[in-house]
């Protein structure tokens, strides 16, 4: 019984894997509200022939400040993480480049450390934005995204990254 559903197991990958594309990649990011550079993982899953879901992680570097005020010095860190959930419409403009609106939900942690008293936060926000890839070869695809997440922690992020195609 055990072989039959591990056949049975491995078929319907094998059939889900020709009908679908899946790309991993990652890259750089910059949030203008952060105010630092991040670093982008991602899984993208071909759900239709134009048709994207995209999943994605990035982790900001720290941002410091030191400020001085009449009798005292301020230091402060903030950190930030980011996890999305896109959705991409994929529109073929010339051969191997490709643009799409982006649109889906974004949750943000946000760290902030004064004086050494910490306070973290996270919350829920949306994405609008628009990409490009560009295919290098038949699995390596350059890409460029802006996209503007709105909620509490509102912010554009540009990014730039690589995707491979399994």
């Amino acid at each position: 019984m055990k072989k039959i559903t591990l056949l049975s197991i491995i078929i319907v990958a094998l059939a889900c894997n020709s009908f679908a594309q899946i790309n991993a990649g990652g890259g750089i990011t910059y949030g203008t509200e952060q105010k630092t550079i991040g670093f982008n993982l991602r899984g993208q899953y071909n759900i239709w022939e134009n048709v994207d879901i995209v999943g994605g992680l990035t982790f900001y570097l720290p941002h410091k400040e030191k400020q001085t005020l009449i009798f005292t010095t301020v230091n402060s860190k903030t950190t930030m993480w980011s996890f999305d959930v896109d959705g991409h419409y994929n529109f073929d403009l010339i051969d191997k480049l490709k643009a799409y609106p982006i649109a889906g939900l974004n949750i943000s942690g946000v760290s902030v450390e004064v004086n050494s008293n910490k306070v973290s936060d996270t919350e829920v926000g949306l994405n609008i934005g628009a990409g490009a890839t560009y295919e290098i070869t038949n699995k390596l695809a350059g890409l460029f995204e802006i996209k503007y997440t709105i909620g509490n922690y509102d912010q554009a992020v540009i990014g730039i990254g690589v995707l491979y195609g399994f």
